[in-house]
């Protein structure tokens, strides 16, 4: 079978786009969240997809590379028609990855495949060791919320220097370009949690597939186990309920030491997606 690779950058036409569904749909597993399906029609995301079609036309595998907020440092995933999967057009996908990396002088490639162990011996054959692990939690929206008194959840107010010090503290000075990403981004709602007109909690909102995403969550570390982070996250879902989303959904990595908070709170594990990379 003789088959043709192509490099097609975003935003993808719609034939491509349906021709990707339809591959998509020869599984019951939902793959559209590591193989980034929202962004495929977007033309202000940095992105690329890598499509082996055969004679006939026929869409047999793809994979998709995103740089999800314009760092050079893009994450990617790929899918083989299940009928078609020892035929070495996985391989030949990540090789049109490497290539389109190294065209947009990428500074990071990271793969990223829902867990499962055909994935890891695919991966593993090509080099590839495991990175980190990162659970998608979701929860269904909360019609009423009773928040304490001293405690107001509020839309960023643009005092960024109070974000960038909340934010460095919960993670590293790594993130500051996050956090201005999502304040600049249109589509994302940027919220602050206040106890008495003071920065405790923030937390980064988007619509995906009629979902509400919650990113960048973070609480002050000198305010942990005081229960901020239980209120804010029952607030996200309160605010998914007003909203009129079927879901609130999150991703923490499986090592979070807020990942009991985050059950507390009446998130749920969808799946486990492993990061690997290429030394």
């Amino acid at each position: 079978m003789e088959l043709s690779l192509s490099i097609a950058s975003f935003p993808l036409d719609s034939e491509t786009i349906h021709d990707m569904h339809g591959l998509l749909e020869m599984t019951e597993v939902d793959y559209s969240k590591p193989l980034f399906d929202s962004s495929w029609h977007l033309d202000d995301i940095s992105g690329f997809a890598v499509l082996a079609y055969t004679e006939e036309n026929e869409l047999l595998g793809f994979a998709v590379a995103v740089d999800l907020i314009g760092l050079d440092s893009y994450e990617w995933s790929a899918f083989v028609h299940p009928e078609f999967r020892r035929m070495t057009i996985g391989s030949a996908l990540e090789g049109g990855i490497a290539y389109g990396l190294e065209q947009r002088q990428a500074i990071e490639g990271l793969a990223a495949f829902i867990e499962d162990e055909v994935a890891k011996k695919f991966l593993a054959s090509l080099g590839y060791q495991p990175d980190f692990k990162e659970i998608e939690l979701e929860a269904e929206p909360l019609e009423v919320l009773d928040l304490p008194e001293n405690l107001a959840v509020v839309p960023y107010d643009g005092e960024v220097e109070k974000l960038e010090k909340l934010m460095a503290a919960a993670f590293d000075e790594e993130v500051l370009p996050v956090v201005h990403y999502n304040i600049e981004r249109t589509d994302r709602e940027v919220f602050i949690m206040k106890r008495e007109e003071e920065l405790v909690a923030s937390a980064s909102l988007f619509e995906e597939e009629g979902g509400l995403w919650i990113t960048a969550f973070a609480v002050d570390p000198s305010e942990q186990g005081k229960g901020y982070g239980k209120a804010f996250l029952l607030w996200c879902r309160h605010y998914a309920s007003l909203q009129e989303k079927h879901r609130t959904v999150l991703e923490v990595e499986t090592d979070n030491d807020a990942l009991a908070v985050y059950r507390k709170s009446g998130f749920h594990p969808v799946h486990t997606v492993e990061y690997w990379n290429k030394p």
